[in-house]
């Protein structure tokens, strides 16, 4: 049987590209309507892990502040002052209350966090290599989704959550922010103030592909290895200042 038996006067070459076109397009759609439920649960644990760490702070701050008062001078950090309280066989019951419940937040902090890391694991496994799965999960977030995230320019995922400074540059002229929320990143913030803003350009570049990889084809692919390029970035700027 012909091409031409299908009704259609076009090229065969014609008909079997359209084909292919309409192929892949009904693909990728099948794709964006099995992510976006996932989407929308990510971002929620997403949501969720920031207000748990808000409320985690507030409390622990003010038990810090409270055994102050029975304690002048300890120094012991948040996780260690709530074992100690409720260790303690004679604290007052109502500190340790308190204690209880930030040591409860503490715990479904976690699990949140092992939630999100296996959604990522899931959803976006190339974004989880190249930015790590909670900081993954903030840019999928503060995007709206996976799929406007991957049509995102690097340029933009590298500022992405710097809102505050690109105002202030674009209405006052102050310097330009080199980075957003890729700044937790700990290349970026493990560099040198010279070396980060370089540091988040690479990151936001190999971000971008990993969004569209997830994406569109949800294969792994080997990005290079990060940590090899960040130390070649810093090891350029080193080299610049000694020649200076």
């Amino acid at each position: 049987m012909s091409d031409e038996g299908f009704g259609d006067s076009s090229p065969p070459e014609d008909y079997r590209r359209r084909l292919h076109d309409a192929a892949m397009k009904a693909a990728r759609e099948a794709v964006a309507s099995g992510l976006a439920g996932r989407d929308a649960h990510l971002m929620q644990a997403v949501k969720a892990l920031d207000d748990l760490n808000e409320a985690f702070n507030v409390l622990s701050e003010r038990l810090a502040e409270w055994y102050m008062v029975l304690c002048p001078g300890h120094q012991m950090r948040p996780g260690e002052l709530i074992d100690f309280i409720l260790k303690e066989p004679e604290e007052e019951s109502i500190i340790k209350g308190l204690a209880s419940t930030a040591k409860a937040l503490n715990d479904e902090r976690k699990a949140l966090e092992g939630y999100i890391k296996a959604a990522m694991e899931e959803i976006a496994p190339n974004l989880s290599n190249v930015a790590g799965p909670i900081l993954g999960a903030r840019l999928i977030a503060r995007a709206g989704g996976l799929e406007k995230l991957a049509k995102m320019p690097a340029s933009s995922i590298q500022v992405m959550g710097a809102g505050e400074a690109l105002f202030k540059h674009l209405k006052a002229g102050t310097p330009p922010p080199k980075h957003g929320l890729i700044y937790k990143h700990p290349l970026v913030k493990g560099a040198s103030k010279k070396a980060r803003g370089k540091i988040s350009r690479m990151l936001a570049s190999k971000a971008a592909i990993a969004a569209r990889v997830d994406f569109y084809s949800g294969e792994t692919v080997d990005l290079g290895d990060l940590k090899e390029k960040a130390a070649t970035i810093k090891a350029k700027g080193r080299k610049k200042h000694e020649c200076r």
